[in-house]
């Protein structure tokens, strides 16, 4: 199958921070406002109870856990948010992607740059431990990783994918079965390249 263009780009902590707060209002959003809705109508109807009765402790248990709730429901998403991006600032990752695209489907290519010097560590049950550089299990690991010019490909057919284009603060996102997001920032492509993106995206209707 002939290839059609093919896209290289990065993305920083920041973007893909923007990109996932896209994400959870486009799919989450709904939801966390019907929760609210009803929530607030709990916590309404326990004050209404405290007001009546100021010894029961059912308005107070009622007005507590809605109250809870409500602030729970608005925050968890803002905290994942940022447990995202402190992780991947950590990881200080090195990754560029190759995205591909066929008339039947999108390959994503995930490039690791070895030439950035990391810390080789073991990850076990235990946690996480550094590996001695020069030991048997560092040379062990190092056997067992993945060559150099080996890179991990991920495929999404047309056919059986769930895919969604959008634009928004200078970044092309393309979100897949619900489940995960792949941030484009402007700032790496052509206007050409960035003319192709959405005229590809908007050819399939996935925008």
């Amino acid at each position: 199958m002939a290839k059609l263009f093919q896209i290289k780009y990065d993305a920083n902590p920041e973007e893909i921070e923007t990109a996932y707060k896209v994400f959870q209002n486009k799919y989450a959003l709904k939801k966390k406002i019907l929760y609210t809705f009803v929530y607030l109508i709990v916590l309404v109807l326990g004050i209404d109870l405290i007001v009546k009765n100021p010894t029961s402790p059912a308005g107070f248990i009622a007005s507590g856990l809605s109250a809870g709730i409500l602030i729970f429901n608005w925050v968890k998403p803002v905290m994942i948010r940022k447990k995202l991006v402190k992780t991947l600032a950590e990881l200080d990752s090195s990754e560029t992607y190759v995205m591909s695209f066929y008339d039947t489907k999108v390959e994503i290519e995930t490039i690791i740059d070895t030439s950035v010097e990391t810390e080789t560590v073991a990850i076990t049950h235990n946690g996480i431990y550094t590996v001695e550089e020069g030991s048997e299990a560092e040379k062990e690991m190092l056997e067992n990783a993945p060559k150099e010019e080996e890179i991990q490909k991920t495929v999404y057919n047309h056919i059986d994918t769930e895919m969604l284009f959008t634009e928004k603060d200078g970044l092309l996102m393309l979100f897949v079965n619900r489940s995960f997001i792949h941030t484009i920032p402007v700032r790496c492509l052509s206007e050409s390249e960035q003319e192709q993106v959405k005229a590809y995206f908007s050819e399939k209707g996935l925008d």
